[in-house]
């Protein structure tokens, strides 16, 4: 049984939103933070999301699936950039909308604590091997130089997407995550990844930062591909990401 097995009620209750709308509000300059919850935790959480938010729903449907592949350097030098804080790590990868059929391809850049630079291109399918035009430009956004790229990991996973009634938080729920490489495929069945997008201008606490923190459930740093390296590679270098390996186990057990 998945876990949004257990919300489907909730789901359907919910005032429903459409996309047009969703993309009406800018939430350009904002502020993200990320939650890590277990199936328990998310279906309490979910009762109160039902009276305070809409749900994205798009021909009738309110759980979307995607699937990314995540790119780095033979050395895992992505990877290694995140692990050691580097203040301009990376993240490449090609993503896929299986209910649409629209693929892309991306690239993120963080620069500093708070600033992202982003690429976004649409292609026709879901890449497995970068090269050429597309390698370059990686080279001109890393200041590493860098060779080669290639397919480290697959990652699928389910997604609903909500928006507060006053349409300044925007609240996307992941869950089923699945992590596959060339050797093996494990599933995270137990966990839910929660991120939060809110206007700086409301600040930092609004209605579900406060019912999480009433809580006692503490914002966590993660990223899927950091997290489907450590799940896949248990030999990678991963002193930094203790405290969230530790978190997910917690919460995997609960």
């Amino acid at each position: 049984m998945t876990m949004f097995s257990h919300i489907h009620s909730g789901i359907n209750k919910m005032e429903k939103v459409s996309l047009a709308s969703l993309d009406s509000v800018s939430l350009q300059n904002r502020v993200d933070s990320k939650y890590i919850v277990s199936q328990k935790q998310l279906s309490a959480i979910f009762q109160y999301l039902e009276k305070e938010y809409f749900v994205l729903e798009i021909e009738g449907n309110s759980i979307f699936s995607y699937e990314n592949n995540y790119f780095d350097t033979p050395d895992f030098q992505f990877y290694k950039d995140h692990h050691n804080g580097y203040s301009h790590r990376m993240k490449v990868r090609s993503r896929k909308y299986l209910e649409s059929n629209q693929c892309f391809f991306e690239i993120k850049k963080k620069i500093h604590l708070e600033r992202t630079q982003k690429y976004r291109e649409g292609i026709g399918e879901i890449l497995t091997e970068i090269n050429g035009d597309r390698l370059q430009q990686i080279k001109e956004f890393s200041k590493r130089k860098i060779t080669t790229i290639q397919l480290i990991l697959q990652n699928n996973f389910n997604r609903i997407t909500l928006v507060d009634k006053q349409f300044t938080e925007r609240v996307t729920i992941d869950t089923n995550l699945t992590f596959i490489d060339k050797n093996q495929k494990i599933s995270f069945g137990e966990i839910a990844i929660i991120e939060i997008k809110q206007s700086k201008k409301i600040g930092l606490q609004t209605k579900l930062t406060a019912y999480l923190k009433e809580k006692k459930i503490r914002e966590q740093s993660i990223s899927k591909y950091i997290f489907g390296v450590i799940s896949l590679l248990p030999n990678m270098k991963k002193n930094n990401f203790l405290p969230m390996i530790k978190k997910i186990k917690n919460l995997s057990n609960d």
